[in-house]
């Protein structure tokens, strides 16, 4: 089905006044196509020599500040400007200090550590108001052409992407429900309206499970450079990821008090186009101490390995959800 809106974001941009000006709906079918505001979304403009500032911030529903894949993939092109077309991202490592505010511009900091033969280096702090909210080296490097061994995991056998809901027609089919609190259906009507600039595909698994699985790719059309299409996939991969240790837990989303990324890593295998359809196969080894891990793999839908990733978050129980399992613990121990 057609999709006919955008996620409210706060856009920075060519704007005379010091007012950021709230888009909170695209979606005319005169307006412009998905994949500009897709690029639109990780870009950065230069302010002075290796600062960076961002161009627009999204503030998904219900969460605590701007989207934390949305930094990341902006630091990424932060640092693609300072490097020789010569070079390609193979891995980067960061993480979340602050939540970012949406009302006020990220300013990138690029330090240039290295730049070597082969590799080159830089580490990317992002700041708001005086104060650093995100911090992320990144590793690149030209292609070796060399003779080379070369092996990957395999893909996971799952459906074909065109077989299953996208997350927005799941969102609508649980509004046919009767029995939605109040606050739930204006909550899900609220995602509904800002919809993803990305298109993704549960896999259904049984739940609870350690495996989450889905697909991907931008709802529109990106043009042909490839660094774009890292920082997308960048951007997407923040998507969902450590929810996967909720859902290993078999916890409700009503259950949970706090979720939130911490660190994020990911190590670039081979180059991909992101609106093209690649599959997200995570998994959720451990959670402790209010903390849980994540790791996933993005493949390519010729079964391709095109990254890695790993994430540990802060994953809370809700109040009441404590209560609940403390009573439940109780009534074990009396047995």
């Amino acid at each position: 089905m057609p999709y006919s809106t955008f996620p409210a974001v706060i856009s920075f941009a060519d704007k005379k006044n010091s007012s950021p000006v709230i888009t909170a709906k695209f979606g005319d079918e005169n307006d412009e196509d998905f994949g500009v505001r897709m690029a639109n979304a990780v870009e950065v403009q230069e302010i002075d020599i290796n600062f960076y500032m961002s161009k627009e911030l999204w503030l998904p529903a219900g969460a605590r500040g701007a989207f934390g894949g949305q930094i990341v993939a902006q630091a990424l092109r932060a640092a693609f400007y300072t490097i020789g077309d010569e070079f390609d991202i193979h891995s980067l490592h960061s993480y979340f200090i602050l939540p970012g505010n949406v009302e006020t511009p990220v300013i990138y900091q690029v330090q240039r550590l290295r730049d070597g033969k082969s590799y080159a280096t830089r580490f990317v702090t992002a700041s708001q108001k005086g104060k650093a909210i995100f911090v992320c080296s990144f590793s690149f490097t030209k292609p070796d052409n060399s003779v080379q061994l070369n092996h990957q995991t395999e893909m996971p056998s799952v459906p074909d992407p065109e077989t299953l809901p996208s997350d927005v027609e799941l969102l609508q089919k649980a509004l046919e429900q009767n029995d939605l609190p109040p606050k739930y259906r204006e909550f899900i009507k609220l995602q509904i309206e800002e919809s993803s600039p990305v298109d993704y595909r549960k896999i259904n698994i049984p739940q609870p499970s350690l495996i989450a699985r889905r697909w991907f790719k931008t709802r529109g059309q990106l043009d042909s450079d490839k660094r774009l299409h890292a920082c997308v996939i960048a951007y997407a991969s923040d998507s969902g990821f450590v929810g996967t240790a909720a859902k290993a837990n078999g916890l409700p989303s009503k259950g949970i008090g706090m979720l939130a990324s911490l660190d994020h890593s990911m190590w670039f295998h081979a180059p991909a186009r992101a609106d093209s359809w690649l599959l997200y196969d995570m998994h959720s080894p451990r959670t402790n101490n209010g903390r849980a891990m994540a790791f996933g793999r993005i493949y390519s839908r010729d079964g391709t390995l095109v990254a890695t990733t790993a994430q540990e978050g802060v994953l809370r129980l809700s109040k009441r959800e404590q209560e609940k399992r403390r009573e439940m613990i109780d009534n074990k121990s009396k047995l």
